[in-house]
């Protein structure tokens, strides 16, 4: 019995392809993906906050260039293709890389973790994009 129940487990758990997030998970962590041969990798963690009270998004970036200025925003569509936005879509305002190539931002979006489909690394001169994560592969 026991053996049963481990193997129904697994196959339940094999329906859900890795970064993806199934309906009650509450967190996700994805792959950044560079975008037309910038370089730009990294990670996005997002955390479903209590109570349906939006999300929280830590993302961090590498193969940026120190002292330059970035900027993060999560999208409806699972490209990261720019949108009509609001401030409140930029995950935590502007940041620079250290000297080791590497950024980090964090912020609280509204919306739910559920309704995040991409996060984006973007350049905050021009927001030509140079990284994306897709949230929910599907």
């Amino acid at each position: 019995m026991r053996r049963l129940v481990i193997l129904f487990a697994v196959a339940i758990l094999s329906m859900f392809p890795a970064g993806q997030a199934a309906a009650d998970q509450h967190h996700v962590q994805v792959q950044l993906h560079a975008v037309g041969g910038s370089g730009v990798s990294g990670s996005v963690n997002l955390e479903q906050r209590p109570h349906d009270r939006g999300t929280h998004i830590n993302v961090m970036a590498t193969g940026l260039m120190p002292g330059h200025q970035y900027v993060s925003l999560y999208y409806d569509n699972h490209r990261c293709d720019l949108e009509p936005y609001s401030a409140s879509d930029v995950i935590g305002g502007k940041y620079r890389a250290n000297g080791g190539n590497i950024g980090t931002t964090h912020g609280n979006a509204d919306d739910d973790l559920d309704e995040i489909n991409s996060v984006s690394v973007r350049d905050a001169d021009n927001f030509h994009l140079l990284a994306c994560a897709d949230v929910h592969p599907h």
